[in-house]
């Protein structure tokens, strides 16, 4: 039977760097590898948070994105 093995994890956070002509939210992404792949939720939320508050722009969407290999 196959099975996951986690190889990684990161931290991306989502930024809103301006807005377009028409208005619409221009969004960049920073990621931190490394992330503890049992983190939680609320510790993610949490790293992030205050990592964002160090940034010049808003955060507005934070992802923690497992990368797993299939045996």
């Amino acid at each position: 039977m196959a099975e996951y093995q986690p190889i990684a994890s990161r931290l991306t956070m989502r930024l809103q760097v301006g807005s377009d002509e028409w208005g619409k939210p221009k969004l960049r992404s920073k990621s931190i590898a490394g992330i503890d792949y049992s983190a939680d939720a609320t510790s993610v939320q949490a790293v992030a948070t205050a990592i964002a508050g160090l940034l010049a722009y808003p955060l507005v969407e934070v992802q923690k994105v497992d990368t797993d290999r299939v045996q």
